[in-house]
């Protein structure tokens, strides 16, 4: 089943167990996703985040439902998974700009849905075309030596620091590959909210010893990746990342299970500013 299908089918069943304490991390096991990845290539199809997806449709149908007037709204809450009455007020309010009494009250619900469910028809109406593919590749295990940090999408981290203490004090790892070849490693637990990541920017070492205090050493294990390129900007590379996955990955079979992926920068990659820089992307891929 290609990953397009995986997302088509996880509409499915969100439509099926909207009245019932599904998580979207219960969700992405069912397909042998991570949470990660899953969220990732569900944003990238359909637009929004499974957990924003969910959450509208909750509140969407249950607007049908206070209208009609054949519940108690409390009863109505409890029925879509809320544990409080505040909570699901909260969020209807949020999502249908008043709270539910004064919903009923009025009958505000037209023929018009609050958030309309998501069609295979509506999705593939903006399906759009890149000419890149990703290349299949094996690599022998890498040694890195570096510097990891946490970071929050949400905050639009400055990612310079750790990198120009990295590349200052690169001296201090003896055991490094020279030239250098540097790597910025992006990882996360299989249960991690989507919107954090650990980074770890790193140089490739010929063996792992004799490590620095203020260094991590970490080994990327022997795998097969799907290898893309981004020519440009430092920070526009988040460009080819939604291309990836939200139009390459999704009309493959590839699983991606695993837990990190990674940049590689070398001969061809130029200051972060110049447009001419290429750097080379290493998704982890299950065939």
């Amino acid at each position: 089943m290609k990953n397009r299908e995986v997302i088509y089918r996880s509409l499915d069943l969100i439509e099926e167990n909207l009245k019932s304490d599904m998580t979207v991390f219960a969700l992405s096991r069912y397909f042998d996703f991570s949470l990660f990845y899953f969220s990732r290539i569900f944003n990238g199809i359909t637009g929004f985040t499974p957990k924003a997806y969910m959450l509208n449709r909750k509140i969407s149908e249950a607007a049908k439902e206070i209208v009609a007037g054949e519940k108690k709204i409390i009863e109505i809450a409890f029925d879509y998974g809320f544990s409080t009455p505040e909570s699901f007020s909260r969020a209807f309010q949020k999502i249908a700009g008043d709270n539910p009494s004064v919903y009923r009250k009025q009958k505000l619900f037209s023929q018009k849905e609050i958030f309309p469910r998501l069609s295979r028809e509506s999705i593939e109406s903006n399906k759009f075309l890149e000419q890149q593919e990703g290349e299949l590749v094996e690599r022998e295990p890498i040694l890195l030596v570096g510097i990891p940090f946490f970071y929050d999408i949400s905050m639009k981290n400055d990612l310079s620091l750790p990198w120009s203490n990295m590349t200052k004090n690169i001296n201090l790892v003896k055991e490094r590959i020279v030239p250098e070849k540097y790597y910025q490693v992006q990882y996360w637990f299989e249960d991690q909210d989507p919107g954090t990541l650990f980074f770890f920017v790193a140089a490739e070492v010929s063996k792992i010893d004799d490590i620095p205090i203020q260094f991590t050493a970490k080994v990327l294990p022997r795998q097969t990746y799907l290898r893309f390129y981004h020519k440009g900007r430092a920070n526009s590379v988040g460009i080819i990342y939604r291309y990836i996955y939200e139009t390459f990955l999704p009309d493959t079979e590839y699983r991606l299970p695993y837990l990190y992926n990674f940049e590689q920068y070398g001969d061809k990659t130029l200051e972060p500013d110049n447009e001419e820089s290429i750097s080379e992307i290493y998704i982890p891929v299950g065939l």
